[in-house]
């Protein structure tokens, strides 16, 4: 999946290339991945709450340096 057609799964808009992000993976059901905007940070603490697994919460940075 080419990053410009990511969607938060939270609010539902796309994320954009030059925005950071949250990838939420649970790593119990096969590495699910869920990707939300740092904006929406509250809302993939509270799915990664709702439902006992095994997390990876990531910040992904625009700069490849930063990663």
């Amino acid at each position: 999946m080419s990053r410009s057609r990511i969607k938060c799964a939270a609010c539902k808009k796309r994320i954009l290339d030059h925005e950071p992000d949250l990838l939420l993976r649970d790593l119990d059901n096969g590495g699910q991945s869920r990707y939300f905007h740092t904006r929406c940070g509250d809302a993939a603490y509270a799915a990664a709450v709702d439902r006992p697994s095994f997390y990876r919460l990531t910040v992904r940075h625009v700069e490849e340096i930063a990663n």
